[in-house]
């Protein structure tokens, strides 16, 4: 019993110790996007929001990488979103890609 508990401690401080940030998982989207892994991209960023709801660059990101895969209505959503969050360049994107 002591064993496992034990083995179940250094799991979890193992696991917050290399859990990453929205800042990295930003950061990771942007060189995906970088290198036109938009799949991989969409994937880091939404885990960037997930960390970070409020993270307004990261819904840009995703939904630029949307744009790229042809997914202009998800991407349309995500740029809105971003200008919610207060992000005026948000509504430059949904004027080049959402009318």
């Amino acid at each position: 019993m002591k064993k496992s508990i034990c083995i179940s401690a250094v799991f979890l401080i193992m696991s917050a110790l290399y859990s990453q940030t929205a800042e990295e998982y930003f950061r990771n989207g942007n060189i995906k996007m970088a290198s036109q892994d938009y799949k991989g991209a969409i994937t880091d960023y939404t885990k960037a929001i997930e960390c970070n709801p409020k993270n307004a660059m990261a819904y840009i990101g995703r939904g630029t990488a949307k744009i790229e895969l042809k997914d202009n209505e998800g991407g349309c959503l995500d740029f809105s979103k971003a200008g919610e969050l207060g992000l005026a360049e948000a509504y430059e994107a949904i004027k080049l890609y959402c009318q």
